[in-house]
């Protein structure tokens, strides 16, 4: 199996998980991220925004790791990790500018130790597959 089909399914998982964060009605605000009442705070709609085009991008980046595994188009793999990492970027960017408005750093460094976690754990079971093939 080719480690790119687990990168895709990887980069559908994350911008799915985007949009569901950035859609959920939990927000501090009394409703999602774009809704009206998010909409009429500034940071909401910056956090919004920025975490919104880093799922756009990471869903950019899985279309592109698709056309290298169906075409072996070199470009594509070259553009899909440069998006990949924009759209990282972009998104540590969001979640920053949201501790730095909140100011709450336990659940945050929570979450780095799990993403960090779970990388780990998909990277170990792709190179378990892989090596059985």
């Amino acid at each position: 199996m080719d480690r790119r089909i687990a990168y895709i399914i990887i980069a559908l998982i994350a911008s799915i998980l985007f949009f569901i964060a950035i859609g959920y009605y939990d927000w501090t605000c009394g409703g999602s991220n774009p809704g009206p009442s998010c909409i009429k705070t500034e940071a909401k709609e910056v956090i919004g925004a920025l975490l919104l085009t880093a799922g756009l991008l990471i869903l950019i980046a899985g279309i592109f790791l698709i056309i290298f595994v169906v075409t072996k188009f070199p470009p594509s793999e070259t553009a899909s990790v440069v998006i990949a990492i924009l759209a990282a970027i972009i998104a540590i960017s969001g979640v920053f500018y949201h501790l730095y408005q909140v100011g709450i750093w336990s659940p945050f460094i929570a979450t780095i130790a799990m993403s960090l976690s779970a990388e780990l754990a998909a990277i170990l079971l792709i190179d378990l597959i892989t090596s059985k093939t």
